[in-house]
């Protein structure tokens, strides 16, 4: 990562272990029971879990077995960390499905409780809850039917809130109500998010020299 090699990466009291072999990753796993137990640190066992990402040549190789604490890890196909779902293959379908649940959850509040507002103010209250999106700047790995259900979700859920039909223009309706398009909102958040990544880069070189 930015020309260093890492092992580790933790975040509050969550931590990721990363090897390129099963006995580096032992290896760490020992290392994390005696650092637990020389600074009293409690690792879950039951909460942790491996991930392998495998080559085409390594998909019928047989997995070893991963301990903890003498408890077994899972190995596991997906998992959710930090509110992204991470997957093996590394396709990012089950992230970009997450989002669409999500976007319904939200669209059921506003249906349900701000469905009298008039047409004035029921922009802003779409914006307010169903706009913000959760790591849409990490997808890069999917499938086009996937992300289309997400934009489906997104415009369907404001046709309804609105009193349209589904059937009406998108970009119209967007366009005279002032509401960004689905596509639009995530290409807002990649930008905003690239554009955060080469100003840190770009103090961090400033410090470095």
């Amino acid at each position: 990562m930015n020309g260093h090699l890492i092992n580790h990466i933790m975040y509050a009291d969550d931590l990721v272990l990363i090897s390129p072999s099963s006995v580096g990753l032992c290896q760490l796993l020992r290392e994390c029971e005696k650092f637990g137990m020389s600074h009293d640190v409690k690792y879950n066992a039951k909460k942790s879990a491996v991930m392998i990402f495998r080559s085409a040549t390594l998909k019928g190789c047989s997995i070893p077995e991963f301990k903890l604490k003498g408890v077994t890890l899972h190995v596991v196909a997906t998992y959710k960390y930090l509110g992204n779902y991470i997957s093996d293959d590394l396709s990012d379908d089950d992230d970009i499905n997450r989002q669409r649940r999500t976007l319904y959850v939200q669209g059921n509040i506003i249906l349900r409780k701000f469905i009298m507002c008039s047409l004035e103010v029921k922009p802003t209250q779409f914006r307010s809850y169903c706009s913000p999106m959760y790591g849409v700047h990490l997808w890069w790995n999917y499938k086009k039917s996937t992300l289309n259900s997400l934009h489906i979700a997104y415009h369907n859920i404001f046709k309804l809130f609105i009193g349209t039909s589904k059937y009406e223009s998108t970009s119209l309706l967007c366009t005279l109500f002032d509401v960004q398009c689905c596509q639009s909102v995530i290409r807002n958040m990649v930008y905003r998010f690239t554009c955060i990544l080469d100003s840190s880069v770009k103090i961090g070189s400033m410090t470095c020299k």
